[in-house]
């Protein structure tokens, strides 16, 4: 893994690391899931923690259950992060009520202690009180109404536009949360889901819509992208990296943000290098 590090490094050798840090300033760490491999994923609890322990945000997903509650959870299939047997993982949670699905509590992950329940978008909004918050906007059988409902969500709290960083599943979507929640507001996109374009295409096409931000698998992640990015004034986050050899490297090429599972893993890295 290190040596992978190095030859990333080495593709820009007229780069040197105090220039690339001087240029682009700062790399955030974004807590994957609340740091998914630290605390019980996209949990609040699992949030707070993150924020508490020093790093500048979180990422997470949303979907819409059967009744039309916008929850935060990852999976298609409901199960997995309750500890359910996977012969077992079967029900898809948009067919399942935020009732149902509250009265499941998740596995705990690490040192946490005590009963922990899927939140709401809502939640997440008021009792996440600081940092960056990615959030996913997952593709469900009704998807189309949980855009409308992140939508009415988001505009019921303005306040929250400066450190929502939303991610949208195709540029249409974007277009759509960006006319209805104006240029405020921070739109996140992941050239990669396009299949119908090479990744460069797509790439391009994407830099002509301006969004605040690239989300790019960190094995993507060169020289060329960052580049293209800063010059059209958009920012570069990679996902989801938890090595911190690559994360000194991407934070030597540029990169903005570094989404991770181990956020105290990283935050003691780029603390005994500062």
């Amino acid at each position: 893994m290190l040596f992978a590090a190095v030859v990333l490094l080495s593709s820009a050798p007229y780069l040197q690391r105090a220039e690339a840090q001087a240029r682009y300033g700062k790399t955030l760490v974004i807590a994957h899931r609340g740091g998914a491999k630290e605390s019980t994923e996209n949990t609040i609890e699992a949030f707070q923690r993150a924020l508490r322990l020093g790093a500048d945000g979180i990422e997470t997903d949303i979907r819409l259950t059967r009744d039309g509650v916008v929850v935060i959870y990852h999976d298609d299939i409901f199960g997995r992060v309750e500890g359910l047997p996977k012969p077992l993982q079967t029900r898809a949670v948009a067919d399942m009520t935020y009732d149902e699905l509250r009265a499941n509590p998740l596995t705990p992950v690490g040192d946490d202690s005590g009963k922990r329940y899927v939140p709401t978008f809502e939640d997440l909004l008021t009792k996440v009180k600081s940092g960056l918050l990615n959030v996913e906007l997952k593709r469900c059988p009704k998807f189309d109404d949980l855009v409308d409902k992140t939508i009415a969500i988001l505009k019921n709290h303005p306040q929250q536009f400066d450190r929502v960083v939303l991610e949208a599943p195709d540029l249409k979507t974007a277009e759509k949360l960006r006319k209805e929640l104006g240029e405020r507001l921070k739109l996140h996109l992941n050239p990669g889901y396009d299949t119908t374009l090479s990744y460069q295409e797509a790439l391009e096409k994407v830099l002509k819509f301006k969004p605040h931000s690239l989300s790019v698998n960190y094995k993507k992640i060169s020289l060329e992208i960052i580049e293209r990015a800063h010059l059209a004034g958009v920012e570069v986050w990679a996902w989801t990296l938890d090595a911190p050899e690559w994360a000194q490297a991407l934070r030597t090429l540029g990169v903005d943000a570094i989404k991770t599972d181990v956020p105290t893993k990283l935050l003691d890295a780029f603390r005994r290098q500062r």
